[in-house]
């Protein structure tokens, strides 16, 4: 007969561990007790836009048992940006040729190689025939196709929804666009913000515990890169050493925690690029504080996520809003794909088709 031992004690090396993890969360303790909060209210009169990539899965647009997905990047005002097909799975050399060279040619895309001094998709990526690359580096394409063509009389500030920083890029190409943003910095920003992130995951608990957030202020802490690299320690190709303070190849700047509303305790981590290629400062610590206050700002009436951007989550209405288009375009590709297939995969097909809609509407039961 089976015995449970409910003892903490008869687990081994449980004691060594959690005496380690103690001294951990000590240091981690200690160097937040040196973090600056720098308060900010409300603020800033930028034209907000964010750009969302989004797959069929958003979609419900099930195509099994094809390997191929729908991809469309749509920006925070409902435009749609790019609309293409991108492949799941492993693909023969001569299909991941097509597939790039017809990525290749739109014009948006055909931009940002240019931006990055590269002549093809295959030169920008290691990793260029996965789906969440493609995806990727699509938003990266619009993000920076409007950083290099918002007039110069307008002040715009774009948001991506995640931290900047990217493996989906080859980090020697990163200074292209540092250097963009530096050339447009008086007219456009950006920056990213995330709701999760392995330096909030890491820090939480001491931010709390050390009450650098006031209950009733809205701000921010600029994250040291030795606290950073606690967090963050590979390259695309290494680890980083123990100890020695280096900035990712991938990044793109400084990371900040920041709470944007007075009201809700939501941590969320902020990505501002700040530096070239030479080291330049892209913004100053006053445009940085101004950055901050306009999040603020975006986030003060914020739903259904108080205290996140409602530009970022407008972004992702507009998928919704796209789901009619999305179901439209699901059933033309469905009919072209049982034309063009024989009598008893058109059958496999249109059956597959009818059970995920009925799965997909929940009529079989089961959890949410």
């Amino acid at each position: 007969m089976l015995t449970l031992d409910y003892s903490s004690q008869n687990v081994v090396n449980l004691q060594h561990l959690q005496e380690n993890q103690i001294k951990k969360m000590n240091l981690i303790r200690e160097k937040v007790r040196k973090l600056k909060f720098v308060p900010i209210e409300p603020a800033g009169s930028y034209i907000p836009m964010t750009f969302k990539s989004f797959d069929g899965g958003v979609f419900k647009m099930h195509l099994d048992p094809f390997e191929f997905d729908i991809v469309k990047v749509a920006d925070s005002n409902g435009n749609m940006q790019m609309n293409f097909a991108a492949p799941i799975g492993d693909y023969e050399d001569a299909d991941v040729e097509m597939i790039l060279s017809a990525l290749d040619e739109n014009p948006i895309m055909r931009k940002f190689l240019r931006l990055l001094n590269a002549h093809s998709l295959k030169d920008i990526s290691r990793f260029i025939t996965s789906r969440g690359t493609l995806m990727e580096i699509a938003e990266f394409a619009c993000i920076f196709d409007a950083v290099q063509s918002e007039p110069k009389d307008k002040h715009t500030i774009i948001l991506r929804d995640g931290l900047l920083r990217t493996r989906k890029i080859i980090d020697a190409l990163i200074y292209h666009m540092t250097d963009s943003l530096y050339e447009n910095k008086d007219h456009v920003r950006l920056v990213g913000v995330a709701k999760t992130s392995k330096i909030v995951f890491l820090l939480h608990a001491a931010l709390i515990c050390e009450k650098i957030f006031p209950s009733n202020l809205a701000g921010y802490v600029k994250i040291p890169l030795d606290v950073e690299n606690m967090a963050y320690k590979w390259t695309p190709t290494r680890r980083l050493k123990p100890g020695t303070p280096t900035r990712l190849s991938y990044a793109f700047g400084d990371l900040y925690i920041a709470k944007l509303s007075r009201n809700k305790n939501l941590f969320v981590t902020v990505e501002i690029p700040n530096r070239s290629d030479n080291d330049k400062c892209i913004y100053s610590e006053s445009e940085v504080t101004e950055i901050m206050s306009y999040l603020a700002k975006d986030a003060m009436y914020s739903y259904s996520v108080m205290g996140y951007p409602q530009t970022i989550m407008r972004a992702h209405e507009s998928a919704a809003g796209l789901g009619m288009s999305a179901s439209i375009l699901h059933d033309n590709i469905i009919q072209e794909l049982v034309k063009q297939s024989d009598p008893s995969l058109a059958e496999y097909i249109r059956d597959s088709t009818v059970l995920n809609e009925i799965v997909s509407k929940k009529s079989l039961g089961g959890g949410v």
